[in-house]
């Protein structure tokens, strides 16, 4: 072929590419990353999931990260499981559950993301007569709902005093505001919730403290990566690469809370509460984010970001007095910690020092860009 054709040929590659025929020098082809959680609403308290897709972080790795609202844990998992999703966000409760009734489980942990527990302790008035979970005998508890997992922690607690769930009450009150109206009103003596929740009553003028369930929270973490084990087996990659964007999300977050609610607010501005500004629901939603940041950065004991530990998957099986159902050479093989040398191959230090010199009108402008590129 002669060298002129070979020219009149890539310049007509050129311009067909320009023209949307072929995709553009540079591009890459994502690959589709679905995301289940529990809620459908997409709050601000786990806006380090989709910092990522602000900052690029996920298009870098060639993955399509995309974040599908769930009705709680339970079907977020089944979810995961059955392929309609590629990867859940639970607690270890949905999990072991299934495991001690003899079900398969068809995801495996690959990641921790919270590293401490997020349900810290029981919320009373601040003239209560309650100073420790002893006290709590024959006390109306307020819950979000029924089965909360809070019924969980305030039943370890009462143990170590001799007592049982039956010998107190737990009422469903409802929402941050709502339970801790209740509490206020005398519907109910305390109240068990999160952390996030506690935060968001206390910045709509909530006044209460916190009595702590105690030292066995210390041997617990919280919600984890779950991914479907054909999706991990056929996309190890794309795995890899979707964790390694939630890490640098959330080291993101808990670096500057701040800079991750305008984040937050640009891609879900629809998440706004109703009523108020911007600012206003800045300055309340920073309580909120600051009181789950500490539980997002790498555990005390772990030597790499995101790993599992044994001895916390112990502590969860005694937490829930299941010793004899699930042996720990069972527990032992749903999770694995095989991606997470992969996954820390980043400068976790750069990280923190881009949230703290973080432009949000230059990282605007970059994500326009990235977006008009591709076609969104």
């Amino acid at each position: 072929m002669k060298p002129s054709r070979v020219w009149v040929g890539a310049l007509l590659c050129v311009l067909f590419a320009l023209a949307g025929g072929l995709p553009a020098f540079g591009a890459q082809k994502l690959t589709p990353v679905k995301v289940t959680m529990a809620n459908p609403i997409f709050n601000p308290g786990i806006s380090f999931l989709w910092v990522g897709s602000f900052m690029g972080w996920y298009e870098e790795e060639g993955v399509d990260a995309q974040f599908i609202g769930g009705q709680g844990e339970g079907q977020a998992l089944g979810w995961a499981e059955a392929g309609r999703t590629d990867i859940a966000l639970p607690r270890p409760f949905p999990i072991l559950f299934r495991m001690a009734r003899g079900e398969e489980v068809g995801v495996v942990g690959v990641q921790v993301i919270n590293n401490q527990a997020i349900y810290e302790g029981v919320a009373v008035p601040l003239d209560s007569p309650i100073k420790s979970m002893c006290d709590l005998k024959d006390k109306k508890i307020g819950i979000l709902a029924p089965n909360d997992a809070a019924v969980a922690f305030v039943a370890r607690a009462l143990a170590d005093c001799g007592l049982k769930n039956s010998d107190v009450t737990f009422l469903p009150t409802g929402v941050a505001d709502k339970s801790a109206g209740a509490m206020k009103l005398g519907r109910a003596d305390a109240w068990a919730s999160v952390d996030v929740q506690y935060s968001l009553a206390k910045a709509q003028g909530f006044e209460f403290r916190v009595i702590p369930y105690g030292k066995f929270l210390d041997d617990l973490f919280e919600n984890s990566v779950w991914v479907n084990r054909k999706f991990l087996r056929e996309n190890r990659r794309a795995v890899v690469g979707f964790l390694r964007g939630l890490a640098k999300g959330s080291i993101f977050f808990y670096s500057n809370v701040d800079a991750t609610l305008q984040i937050h607010w640009t891609l879900y501005p629809e998440s706004l509460p109703k009523g108020i500004s911007k600012e206003e629901a800045t300055r309340t939603y920073r309580q909120v984010l600051e009181s789950r940041a500490p539980k997002l950065r790498m555990d005390k004991k772990a030597t790499r970001f995101g790993e599992f530990s044994r001895e916390k998957w112990v502590a969860w099986v005694k937490f829930l007095g299941m010793e004899k159902s699930l042996p720990l050479e069972k527990v032992n093989a749903i999770w694995t910690n095989d991606l997470i040398a992969e996954v820390n191959n980043f400068d976790v230090r750069a990280i923190e020092e881009q949230a703290r010199r973080f432009n949000f009108e230059e990282a605007l402008k970059n994500y326009k860009a990235r977006q008009a590129r591709s076609g969104r």
